[in-house]
């Protein structure tokens, strides 16, 4: 049965709540990945508004890459976000960003969550993460331009949010790794290439069950790891 939505009656501005509405059905389920939504003239219809504010809503929404509008075919909910869209969670997170250290510090109690999450995890892929950090050691090297080392660095960890299969942690982890990424210039330095691999290496003996870190101390060492380059 299509969705239908009730008319408005509100002082808030037209545009904005018509996007809360599409939101709220999305939370609550009425509205999933993949389902047609109403022509923009059974919107109207249906919410008792004019056309700009209709109109206005879907760019925010296209843009936001909550829906997706097919020719001929109509408007749908996205099923797979494409990753060029706008993402409104870096864009609220860059304001609190220049606190570097408080950025640091939520990475890795995040990173510390992904390894946890992945020790309780069946069928756990370590090779595939395996397989990225010995990539890693025949590519980084001196020669190479900051930008290509950060770019080599992330493999691995996107790598190990990819092995959790869970969407909300791979959308914040990639989140964080694109708000802190302008800050890891420090691979400038050959000394600091051998640091992120180490780091790496402890990444996968936690996995292996070989580090003994318990995790709190695990969480402060990797911290004190990147400010010390950050500040290099």
């Amino acid at each position: 049965m299509p969705i239908t939505f009730d008319r408005l009656n509100t002082s808030k501005t037209i545009s904005k709540e018509i996007v809360e509405i599409i939101k709220d059905n999305l939370v609550n389920g009425e509205l999933k990945p993949g389902d047609k939504l109403p022509t923009e003239k059974e919107l109207i219809e249906q919410l008792g508004v004019s056309r700009t504010p209709v109109r206005e809503a879907i760019k925010i929404l296209e843009s936001l890459g909550v829906i997706q509008i097919k020719r001929g075919e109509g408007m749908f909910v996205t099923e797979k976000p494409s990753q060029l869209t706008l993402n409104p969670l870096i864009f609220s997170l860059i304001m609190h960003s220049t606190n570097v250290h408080k950025l640091i510090e939520f990475r890795q109690h995040f990173e510390v969550l992904l390894l946890n999450m992945l020790l309780t995890k069946k069928n756990l892929n370590i090779e595939r993460i395996e397989a990225v950090y010995q990539s890693q050691i025949e590519r980084m090297n001196p020669s190479l331009s900051p930008e290509e080392l950060v770019d080599i660095d992330l493999e691995f960890h996107h790598a190990v949010l990819e092995e959790t299969d869970n969407p909300f942690l791979t959308e914040i982890g990639r989140t964080i790794y694109e708000l802190i990424r302008p800050r890891m210039i420090h691979f400038k330095h050959s000394k600091n290439i051998e640091r992120t691999l180490a780091t790496h290496k402890t990444y996968l003996d936690y996995l292996k069950g070989k580090d003994d870190f318990h995790p709190t101390e695990a969480v402060r060492w990797m911290i004190q790891n990147n400010e010390e380059m950050i500040q290099e």
